[in-house]
């Protein structure tokens, strides 16, 4: 073998090997950045659950709060007919009943299935309860009775703290 021919091969080997590496490198560099991408996208997920599920319990803590209240600030109103007027009552109690609508629409899409559903649950346990309150307020005819709607409120505490376990599990998880 000649010199010229040595050369030729061994400096087509270098330019395989150089090649080689610069593969590996570029094969090394995406996989850091998937991995970097998937990192941060779960970091992203995992701030939004949390703030999702924060903004869950707040809003139904705030609607406790108002059904359990005395809520003398609409009481006050009277009609022309000497009734009180609730519209103002009804017009507060649609407000909190849509912020945890709203706050299960995010969970829902935020949470796993688990987590979601229970959402979905004291959604549905809130429901009852401001139904059955507003039913008492108004002294419904079908209004419930007081151990009926005590139990409403156990059933609301219940699928409170439910979907609070839940929604911490979620989170020390991810």
């Amino acid at each position: 073998m000649d010199a010229g021919l040595a050369a030729v091969i061994a400096g087509a080997s270098g330019a395989g090997g150089a090649a080689l590496a610069a593969f590996g490198t570029s094969f090394a560099m995406l996989r850091q950045a998937k991995i970097q991408r998937e990192s941060a996208h779960q970091l992203w997920l995992r701030n939004h659950q949390q703030q999702a599920f924060e903004e869950l319990v707040i809003a139904v803590r705030r609607w406790k709060d108002f059904l359990a209240g005395p809520n003398q600030e609409f009481a006050r109103p009277l009609l022309a007919d000497g009734s009180e007027d609730l519209q103002p009552y009804f017009a507060e109690q649609e407000v909190r009943s849509a912020a945890v609508a709203a706050g299960i629409a995010r969970v829902s899409l935020l949470a796993d299935s688990e987590t979601g559903s229970l959402a979905f649950i004291l959604g549905s346990a809130m429901t009852d309860l401001g139904i059955a309150v507003v039913k008492r307020k108004v002294g419904a005819a079908d209004a419930p009775t007081e151990e009926e709607v005590h139990q409403l409120w156990e059933a609301s505490h219940t699928a409170s703290t439910d979907f609070a376990w839940s929604a911490k599990q979620t989170l020390q998880e991810a």
